[in-house]
């Protein structure tokens, strides 16, 4: 059976990821030269001579990470984290193999099949921030991109839910704003809790109306559910004179329901939202108050942190980061205005 790739790092006691450099001539200053020519001396007395198909192309030609994806492929706005994960591998002399995995439950899986194509290291990507279980062994150095493992220590990037949350609660407050109204999904994961938090909190630092029927809980995160919701907020806390959502999509729906109560926005009404989705927030009448998803900061972060883990001599310690990926100032607040009207619904 020939030599393979993973054969000559384990006769020279080196990574996958250092055995790759130096026999792809991408080695010089990141690998010491000592430990260069064991990789050469290796290859040589195992005969090993690589791939013939997969040398005549790049993609083989480096050493290689492996991304598994939980929908990251196919939701448009979290695609950027796919492109900058690509970008900066690139930028460091290592190839992607992508695959989409499409449940939690597939992980494992996947992960014997980048064990096959030898990765030097692996990210596993969510679209959401959400909580996973991971097997106890893992094939390469492994990073979490808008992901947290509870019961490991792993290294981690995900958004700051509760610092973006706070931000934008604070442009209402900054309005100023007492009777707030907030619609979240009813499902508990990371981002729920987190910006509901930063929700509670706001609303007990700037003295906010403490109405339990200020909040508004949904199934999903559609505009349809912020449509829905909105309603209910309208019937039960009338007083309400600002509305954070979950999602861009349900303020969408928000806007929908006030104007066919012929309430206006932002004088009327003030909205913000979450996300910044840009296809929703930049083409609602007046654009979307927001806070954007880091999606391409983290990936960048991610790949990097992937890259030092697997080239550094060192053991390094797990590093778990928090990015907030900014507030984003449209249109949809202003100062609430004494004396609003309700209407009735719009024929």
């Amino acid at each position: 059976m020939a030599a393979t790739l993973k054969d000559v790092a384990r006769r020279a006691e080196v990574s996958v990821a250092a055995a790759s450099l130096v026999l792809s001539g991408k080695g010089a200053g990141r690998i010491a030269e000592a430990t260069a020519e064991r990789v050469r001396t290796a290859a040589a007395e195992l005969g090993y001579r690589g791939n013939r198909a997969a040398r005549s192309l790049r993609t083989q030609s480096a050493p290689l990470l492996g991304l598994l994806s939980l929908g990251v492929a196919t939701q448009p706005y979290a695609g950027t984290m796919l492109e900058a994960a690509q970008f900066a591998a690139r930028e460091h002399d290592y190839d992607l193999l992508f695959i989409e995995v499409g449940t939690p439950e597939a992980i494992a899986e996947n992960l014997r099949l980048l064990e096959e194509h030898q990765v030097a290291g692996i990210l596993v990507a969510s679209y959401f921030h959400r909580e996973l279980a991971l097997p106890s062994q893992l094939p390469a150095p492994t990073v979490l991109v808008d992901a947290v493992c509870p019961d490991r220590d792993i290294d981690w990037v995900v958004p700051d839910e509760y610092g973006g949350e706070s931000e934008v609660l604070e442009e209402l407050a900054g309005a100023g704003h007492h009777h707030v109204g907030w619609i979240c999904e009813s499902r508990r994961y990371p981002a729920t809790t987190l910006r509901t938090k930063a929700f509670e909190d706001a609303a007990a630092r700037h003295g906010w109306d403490d109405d339990p029927h200020r909040v508004v809980l949904t199934e999903g995160t559609n505009a349809a559910d912020g449509y829905a919701a909105m309603l209910r907020l309208l019937e039960q806390f009338p007083k309400v004179t600002a509305v954070a959502t979950m999602t861009d999509r349900m303020a969408m729906g928000v806007y929908m329901a006030c104007f066919e109560r012929g309430i206006r926005v932002p004088r009327d009404m003030s909205i913000v939202g979450f996300d910044d989705q840009v296809l929703v927030s930049e083409a609602l009448r007046p654009g979307l108050t927001t806070v954007a998803l880091p999606h391409r900061q983290m990936g960048t972060w991610a790949v990097g942190r992937l890259i030092e883990r697997i080239e550094s001599a060192e053991d390094l310690a797990v590093s778990q980061v928090r990015i907030n990926g900014g507030l984003v100032v449209r249109g949809s607040v202003a100062a609430p205005r004494a004396g609003r009207v309700r209407t009735s619904a719009r024929r």
